[in-house]
């Protein structure tokens, strides 16, 4: 309860003029509280800072009330990819209870019995199920670090211990040695044949590989860190050296993978964001700069390259590709770029956009904000 002061009892024996000096009073006052919210306004604001208006739509949208991310552009299903960029997400905006409903369900209903692994996909046909129960490798790794984040936010030891479960399972059945070196399967079914390995770029999370190699040491971080960055370095297609959503690594060859499209696109474009994000100098962002860097001016970024053909698919790019093309230019270019200049996300955005729009912004925040003691 706030206490009022008690009116004075005593005789007003004020003059005419005091009601004038108390209106006046009344308007100094009043004027301040304009100048102080409009000082507020106008100062000049962290352009690092992420905007919580973002993180409160993309849960609008996006979370449902028992913890799952929701792919709207893709059925309405559930992936381990969605709950680990959800989990990061929410580590960022310090938003433990969105962090711990999503884990909860994603232990709950993704996690497989033979190991520390998870299902990639649910489906919430016929009343919500597992739709297949081959784990997504960087879904595992990206929950894994998102664990890890969460354990340095909260210093709650049940994260880092669940992270180093994932991490034992991931180096046990998802890591094989190849000419360039060791890399990721991209699951543990199905990517491994006599011609040789299927691999997926994107999946090469480095900032995350970079993270949980300090937090759980293990000399398989520092090789599969190497083997992925040879990996890109060498699968390189088309009139513009992009990288291919998908590869075959054979016994000293790299070519694109059978039974996909031979295309860098919707899984690719995560590939600068990653490399950006761990080191904004590397030398591998330089193709895809150079492509987006060379196109026609005035007309739509195409979202996806025919690798073979070296034609433009028929969709321009999703808001959020354009935000990992903004990084990767100011990367190459040295420019300043802040998470100020990435546009806020919309609200007819789907998950897919609107998550590599919001891990853009963190990657700037973690590589670009001024350092605080």
């Amino acid at each position: 309860m706030i206490r009022r002061r008690r009116p004075s009892r005593a005789p007003d024996v004020s003059s005419a003029p005091r009601p004038r000096r108390r209106r006046h009073a009344l308007l100094t006052v009043g004027g301040l509280a304009i100048l102080a919210a409009l000082a507020w306004l106008l100062w000049p604001r962290d352009p690092y800072a992420l905007p919580r208006s973002d993180w409160r739509l993309f849960k609008d949208r996006f979370l449902a009330a028992d913890g799952r991310i929701v792919d709207d552009g893709n059925g309405g299903i559930s992936h381990t990819e969605g709950q680990g960029y959800g989990m990061l997400l929410a580590v960022a905006f310090r938003d433990r209870p969105a962090f711990d409903r999503m884990w909860s369900w994603t232990l709950t209903h993704l996690k497989r019995k033979d190991d520390f692994l998870f299902s990639w996909e649910w489906t919430p046909a016929d009343g919500g199920r597992v739709a297949d129960a081959n784990n997504a490798t960087d879904g595992d790794l990206l929950l894994a670090w998102a664990l890890v984040r969460a354990f340095r936010e909260w210093k709650d030891y049940k994260y880092r211990t669940a992270a180093a479960q994932i991490t034992t399972s991931l180096f046990e059945k998802t890591t094989v040695e190849t000419y360039l070196g060791l890399q990721l399967l991209p699951g543990v079914v199905g990517f491994q044949s006599p011609s040789g390995v299927v691999l997926n770029p994107s999946y090469y999370v480095f900032p995350a590989l970079t993270e949980l190699g300090g937090a759980l040491p293990s000399d398989k971080w520092k090789a599969l860190r190497g083997g992925g960055a040879t990996f890109i370095r060498t699968a390189r297609f088309g009139k513009w050296s992009l990288a291919p959503d998908w590869a075959l690594v054979g016994a000293n060859w790299v070519a694109l993978a059978p039974d996909h499209d031979p295309v860098f696109g919707y899984n690719a474009i995560r590939v600068p964001l990653h490399i950006a994000w761990d080191n904004p100098a590397s030398p591998l962002l330089e193709p895809f700069a150079k492509f987006w860097a060379g196109l026609p001016t005035g007309k739509p970024t195409p979202a996806s390259v025919d690798l073979q053909t070296n034609t433009f698919g028929p969709y321009p790019s999703l808001p959020g590709m354009l935000a990992v093309r903004q990084l990767t230019l100011a990367c190459t270019n040295k420019t300043r770029i802040t998470v100020r200049q990435i546009p806020p996300l919309e609200k007819e955005e789907k998950y897919y956009s609107a998550s590599l729009k919001l891990l853009t912004k963190l990657a700037i925040r973690d590589r670009f904000a001024p350092k605080r003691n």
